[in-house]
């Protein structure tokens, strides 16, 4: 994580993952899940990995509010995590993808992260 920061993280959104507002957001999302993955079920940490807290809107694409905001946060295991930053980047890559990653639900996300989990 700390060679991705250094190498590939922009300076802002690197600032923002390391201030007291963040740790304290993401203290709490992950409280709020009670350590369960919000799209598989899973229980996070039992295998020895961390689980992430990830935002349901990009933080690149979100406004200041919802970089914070708890219903923009979910807490998923490495495997939803890993599937999640995957479909985005292709939507992204894809026409038009900013505006669509900035409105899919969260029930579409669980809907695709499961299926990708289902073909691996």
């Amino acid at each position: 994580m700390a060679h991705y920061n250094a190498t590939t993280r922009d300076p802002e959104a690197n600032a923002f993952y390391h201030s007291q507002q963040w740790t304290r957001a993401r203290q709490l999302a992950f409280a709020k899940a009670v350590g369960v993955c919000e799209c598989c079920g899973r229980v996070i940490g039992l295998d020895g990995k961390r689980g992430y807290v990830d935002h349901l809107v990009a933080y690149r694409l979100c406004t200041k509010e919802q970089a914070l905001s708890q219903s923009n946060l979910w807490l998923l295991c490495p495997d939803c995590h890993y599937w999640k930053t995957r479909l985005e980047e292709s939507i992204a890559s894809g026409p038009n993808g900013d505006n669509k990653l900035k409105h899919i639900s969260k029930q579409w996300w669980i809907k695709a992260i499961t299926e990708k989990e289902q073909t691996k």
